[in-house]
């Protein structure tokens, strides 16, 4: 795990623990405290955040290789797999 530096932390403390957006050397990051994300996602312990967080780089890993669909051929794929109604 990387170690944020005093002043990064100190701005993320000044906030409430977050979400404070950074400017990096080619793009803009968010940061929040740990607590906050659990929060936000609804984690509750450290196996669940580690999921959590091991979800979201699937995640990414399958945008980038394109491995995405519309949401909407999605549900449409859903109503007709469970029978709903539309």
């Amino acid at each position: 795990m990387l170690k944020m530096t005093q002043e990064l932390e100190n701005a993320v403390s000044a906030q409430h623990g977050g979400p404070l957006r950074i400017a990096g050397q080619e793009r803009s990051y968010v940061v929040m405290s740990d607590d906050l994300y659990r929060e936000l996602s609804g984690v509750a312990d450290d196996t669940d955040l580690d999921e959590s967080v091991a979800a979201l780089q699937r995640a990414m890993s399958d945008v980038r290789a394109g491995r995405t669909r519309l949401a909407s051929e999605f549900l449409d794929e859903l109503s007709r797999k469970y029978a709903v109604p539309s």
